[in-house]
């Protein structure tokens, strides 16, 4: 007995780690607690008043302890009001009251006052109990301590002070005493269980919002490095981007030799990282710096020369990730009317002349990052390249876009576009593939899709 009771004050005590608690503010707290302890006042009244009218010859000491507690409740209700307690102490009182009022019944019977725990008690312990659990932050903990006090007190008390000369059922008595605390204690557990399935519910979603925050952030600077389309001057290009996720490892990389003249030879990188999302991100941004750094340098820069450096950079610095990387590079001369593309392991862009006619440039050398050796042998295939031609390259999210259980879009989709007039003349070649691959793909994307398109006007 002495244990259960130091558990008790511990349970009362014990509202740090009460998440109900900390939810709610201090003014809901006051609020909800004067409400309940109110309505408990107006309930011994009534009670106390019913029972007066049913037997004329209620005890004066039963009419007197009703209203009494009535009268503390109510006193209780107005200090909740005035004395600004803070919101541990109000459902602390609360507890302590409820406590305390089953206790003095037990204890009347015991000292043969009342021949039993009498049948206000009884209620007042169960709307107590209910609406405690329903309106104040009490823990399934914390009811559960009440509770259990309460069926302890009352059953030990029947079995050690029930002589038998009262007309008492013993097993109904018990019932009674365990049944009047199971609404509180159901709705105490419920009210967790959905508070803790809210506050799982609220976590999740502000770490989600973090982490769409940080993709959104994450998505602006990758794509910061992409070139903006050229839509002036001699070669021109543009090109379309469309992730599978926020961000991805495809990217595109320009450098216009000689800015301010509009037959200035161009360079452009289209390459596409092993795998997607933000880890392939970071490596194309990398990836990004390298090829700005190559072009600083030496603006003339051939595309076999700019593979070999990119897969050099890949084997040096990113080798302990395993990281492969395919790349197309690009050198327009509008001077010299050529077009010279290097390929490492990429799907092959298509040339389209003026005329119609199309040409493949299939890779010449393994991806990058398998070895110096090996990219040595990637060759430039050099075209003309005149007013009316262009250049399309792309990634693998276009190649391998699936249109059937057993098909793809491949180079064959590509070309079967290309090989018609432009439907829409407001539209370049790389919003028409675009379209044409969500047409005819089966289910949504499972790549990146990057689609660059240089031209000569």
């Amino acid at each position: 007995m002495h244990q259960q009771l130091h558990n008790l004050i511990r349970a009362v005590r014990d509202f740090e780690s009460n998440r109900l608690l900390e939810n709610m503010t201090e003014s809901e707290v006051r609020r909800n607690t004067a409400q309940f302890l109110g309505i408990l006042a107006l309930l011994g009244v009534a009670v106390t008043l019913i029972q007066m009218m049913s037997d004329r010859a209620l005890a004066i000491n039963h009419v007197t302890l009703g209203l009494a507690w009535a009268g503390i409740y109510l006193t209780a209700t107005i200090m909740i009001y005035f004395v600004d307690l803070k919101k541990i102490w109000c459902v602390r009182l609360s507890l302590m009251l409820i406590i305390a009022e089953g206790l003095v019944a037990i204890a009347r019977w015991i000292l043969a006052v009342d021949p039993s725990p009498n049948e206000g008690t009884v209620v007042g312990v169960l709307v107590g109990l209910t609406m405690g659990a329903a309106l104040l932050p009490w823990s399934p903990r914390q009811t559960l301590a009440v509770s259990g006090a309460w069926i302890i007190a009352s059953i030990t008390s029947l079995f050690l002070f029930h002589d038998g000369s009262e007309d008492i059922s013993v097993p109904a008595s018990i019932f009674a005493y365990i049944a009047i605390t199971i609404p509180g204690t159901m709705i105490s557990f419920f009210r967790m269980s959905r508070f803790q399935d809210q506050f799982e519910l609220h976590f999740i979603q502000s770490k989600y919002d973090e982490v769409r925050e940080d993709l959104q952030a994450a998505k602006a600077i990758h794509e910061r490095g992409f070139p903006k389309p050229k839509s002036s001057g001699q070669v021109r290009f543009t090109y379309v981007y469309k992730p599978m996720s926020q961000i991805g490892g495809d990217s595109v990389f320009a450098s216009i030799e000689d800015p301010g003249h509009a037959d200035s030879a161009v360079t452009l990188v289209l390459f596409d990282v092993t795998g997607h999302g933000i880890t392939a991100a970071l490596t194309a941004n990398r990836l990004q710096g390298e090829l700005m750094r190559l072009t600083g340098e030496d603006p003339t820069i051939q595309p076999d020369a700019i593979l070999r450096a990119m897969d050099r950079y890949v084997c040096l610095t990113l080798a302990d990730s395993a990281v492969l990387v395919s790349a197309v590079a690009i050198r327009v001369e509008p001077k010299r009317g050529i077009i010279q593309v290097a390929n490492a392991g990429h799907p092959a862009p298509i040339l389209r002349n003026d005329r119609g006619a199309l040409v493949r440039i299939e890779p010449s050398g393994p991806v990058l990052g398998v070895g110096l050796e090996q990219i040595m042998q990637t060759r430039v295939e050099e075209h003309p390249f005149h007013e009316g031609d262009s250049l399309v390259a792309y990634t693998d999210g276009v190649s391998e876009a699936r249109t059937g259980s057993e098909s793809m879009f491949g180079t064959e989709g590509v070309e079967s576009v290309l090989s018609h007039d432009w439907v829409e003349q407001s539209k370049r070649w790389p919003t028409q593939i675009l379209e044409e691959v969500e047409n005819r793909r089966a289910g949504g994307a499972t790549d990146d899709i990057l689609i660059l398109e240089t031209y000569r006007a």
